[in-house]
């Protein structure tokens, strides 16, 4: 498995924590926009969170908002900024 499908794979199961739901997120896909499926600003501000503090990386907040689905943030993520 590569770093974007590890990163693919760690954004989905954060975002189904929050959501209270099985960690693979079965019925998401990676490209699907996050906002229709429930997760709103303070959501994925919490997970982003979660994942920067976790991953040693620090995003903007245009990169945060611009993160429309889990593969754009598993982006954003891979090109963040070390802490």
């Amino acid at each position: 498995m590569d770093s974007h499908q590890k990163l693919l794979a760690l954004v989905r199961s954060k975002l189904a924590h929050q959501l209270h739901e099985e960690a693979s997120l079965p019925w998401l896909s990676d490209t699907e926009p996050l906002a229709p499926a429930g997760v709103d600003s303070v959501l994925l501000i919490t997970v982003v969170g979660e994942l920067e503090q976790e991953l040693g990386v620090t995003l903007s907040d245009d990169a945060v908002l611009e993160s429309a689905s889990i593969s754009s943030l598993a982006t954003a993520l891979n090109r963040g900024d070390p802490q």
